[in-house]
């Protein structure tokens, strides 16, 4: 509220929105999604190409029932790492360009209600019976638990550091040598 309003010529979804939407923290949030994917497999001895080798029993519902849970388990930390990085995602979202250490992140209790909200269901989605078979998801370990917790701040680390730049862009003076030496 602080802010002057935006002109009514100015679109509500611009490029800068998108390309920080899009190409910088959803790619942040692909890549830790697919880290935490491609871990489940590697704790479980596959490499790349063991994976490639049962992808398509995988997709066929063939694989065996121990590949099955792995399987399971790698899409189930996918889905959490991805709704975790959605809760830095919310604080770093605040504003374009003020760190969210100024706004405070008190200021705004609705998102606290939001992120237990989000949590109470994912967890539902990860740890009910009923929802296990409809989801097709797995328990996560308690190592996995801790995985998640690094995945907020990393979202908004990377998004504050954005933000610095944006606001002090670094200058770069680049002269010629040719220049320097006439100076002296």
């Amino acid at each position: 509220m602080t802010q002057l309003p935006r002109k009514k010529s100015q679109t509500l979804l611009d490029i800068p929105l998108m390309l920080r939407a899009y190409c910088f923290l959803g790619l942040l949030e692909g890549l830790a999604g697919m880290t935490g994917f491609f871990l489940v497999w590697w704790a479980n001895g596959y490499g790349i190409s063991q994976l490639q080798a049962v992808s398509s029993s995988i997709l066929s519902q063939s694989a065996s029932a121990t590949t099955m849970a792995i399987y399971h388990q790698a899409t189930t930390v996918t889905l959490a790492v991805i709704v975790a990085c959605q809760d830095g995602n919310v604080f770093a979202c605040r504003s374009e360009r003020v760190s969210i250490f100024r706004l405070g992140f008190l200021t705004n209790r609705l998102i606290w209600l939001g992120i237990a909200v989000e949590w109470v269901l994912i967890l539902s989605i990860i740890y009910s019976p009923t929802l296990q078979k409809i989801f097709a998801t797995a328990a996560l370990q308690p190592s996995q638990l801790l995985l998640l917790l690094i995945c907020p701040p990393l979202i908004l680390i990377a998004d504050e550091l954005r933000k610095r730049i944006v606001r002090h862009p670094p200058t770069v003076v680049f002269e010629h040598p040719i220049q320097n030496i006439q100076r002296q």
